[in-house]
């Protein structure tokens, strides 16, 4: 048998119903404070559990429209969780660093031993820098807002791109790329403030520079991810096409991207100190 559609979401069963648990561990794990990028892991893991079933009850049951168009849906909106959780994780070590920023400033303040010029000036300067981050995590923080706005899109666009009515498709099809134009926006602020981020990471616990680390590696695979959304919703090249899309296409440009993503960001989360 041949790569088929079907054949992707029994591969996505059998990798994401086995990492979903795990994500959960790595909630208990760190607690409400820190979970805020793995609590996302979590949600994507359901939405392909949930997509992947939909879409081979579509196969078996070719009848039930309602199926495929949970199916298609639920692959649209993939992004979204991907995005939030690396945000969330750039987030936690910039806090960290802040944090670590602050205290530096607060021991230097504390030393008799510099004179008190010097020492002023180099407080003020740590002061501004720990400030400086401060606000990066506030971007972070806002950003998850257009996030959660392109998500609702998509939910909203993929139901009315599901109609047989042809305005209720063009109008879905607006909201989809409306969707997928703020994802761009998103990941180019996100790369960005990673960019930004590896200049004060010297000052992050080792454990914080592993989900640096990961974050980096997840990056250019949620960029081809991004981009298998951007020719499946704004060109008309058959091997994206949304109705029958080529199964290698989807295989290596969006299913293995993400499964990677998803691994190393729990695979992150286990084996750092909570």
């Amino acid at each position: 048998m041949g790569l088929t559609e079907e054949v992707i979401a029994i591969l996505e069963l059998c990798i994401y119903i086995p990492i979903f648990p795990l994500a959960l561990i790595v909630i208990i794990r760190h607690g409400w404070k820190k979970q805020l990028g793995w609590i996302y892991l979590v949600i994507f893991c359901l939405v392909r559990i949930v997509g992947a079933g939909f879409k081979i009850a579509s196969v078996k049951y070719p009848d039930n429209g309602t199926d495929l168009e949970w199916s298609a849906i639920l692959q649209s909106v993939g992004l979204s969780p991907l995005l939030m959780a690396t945000m969330g994780l750039l987030k936690r070590i910039t806090d960290e660093v802040s944090q670590t920023t602050a205290s530096s400033d607060k021991s230097y303040s504390n030393t008799a031993m510099a004179g008190f010029v010097s020492q002023s000036r180099a407080a003020n300067l740590i002061t501004k820098r720990a400030t400086a981050i401060s606000r990066r995590s506030r971007i972070i923080q806002i950003a998850q807002l257009p996030t959660l706005i392109a998500l609702i899109l998509c939910i909203v666009g993929g139901t009315d791109r599901a109609s047989s009515d042809i305005s209720e498709y063009s109008t879905g099809q607006t909201y989809i790329k409306a969707g997928i134009a703020i994802f761009i926006v998103i990941y180019v602020v996100l790369f960005g403030l990673t960019v930004v981020t590896g200049a004060d990471l010297g000052n992050a616990p080792r454990g914080e520079k592993r989900i640096y680390f990961a974050v980096v590696a997840a990056l250019p695979l949620i960029a081809v991810r991004l981009l298998y959304s951007i020719l499946a919703d704004f060109t008309s090249i058959s091997n994206f096409s949304l109705a029958n899309p080529d199964p290698w296409v989807q295989l290596f440009m969006a299913v293995i991207e993400e499964c990677i993503v998803v691994l190393m960001y729990t695979l992150a989360g286990l084996t750092v100190a909570a």
